[in-house]
């Protein structure tokens, strides 16, 4: 396997911060890592991670995006993990009517990047558990 080239990551007005609440799966946290990397971020924030970032499922499936598994931060409350962000952007698939959807304001990720390309701040991009999701309660918290 070769060796990731020690590239600088691109810069931006914004840090980014993906937090995943509640990951289950270390296949799932290998691969988030990996994808952030090569989209040129590295900033992970767990909250009560239901695995580990040394499990070796997540190491092999993060590749050369170990260092943001080396790197990433685990918090015990969704609130210590976006304290320090301006923007808080909670993630959902579901778009059907009930009681979450009202908390909502539908975007495309496209449209999520060029909102906040100009924008001088810490911004918090929030995943909820695989299979369930953001809480309604989680949701509210966010922006």
């Amino acid at each position: 396997m070769g060796e990731r080239s020690d590239v600088p990551l691109p810069h931006s007005e914004y840090t980014l911060h993906v937090v995943m609440v509640g990951t289950e799966h270390p296949g799932n946290l290998g691969a988030v890592c990996r994808s952030l990397l090569n989209h040129g971020f590295d900033s992970l924030r767990l909250v009560q991670p239901k695995c580990h970032p040394d499990d070796i499922e997540a190491r092999n499936r993060a590749k050369h995006a170990g260092r943001v598994l080396d790197s990433c931060k685990i918090y015990e409350s969704f609130e210590d993990a976006v304290a320090d962000c301006s923007l808080v952007v909670g993630t959902s698939g579901k778009r059907e009517i009930g009681e979450k959807t009202q908390k909502r304001h539908f975007m495309y990720p496209w449209e999520f990047a060029q909102r906040i390309e100009s924008t001088q701040q810490s911004v918090a991009l929030v995943f909820g558990e695989e299979g369930k999701g953001l809480s309604t309660e989680a949701l509210l918290r966010c922006d």
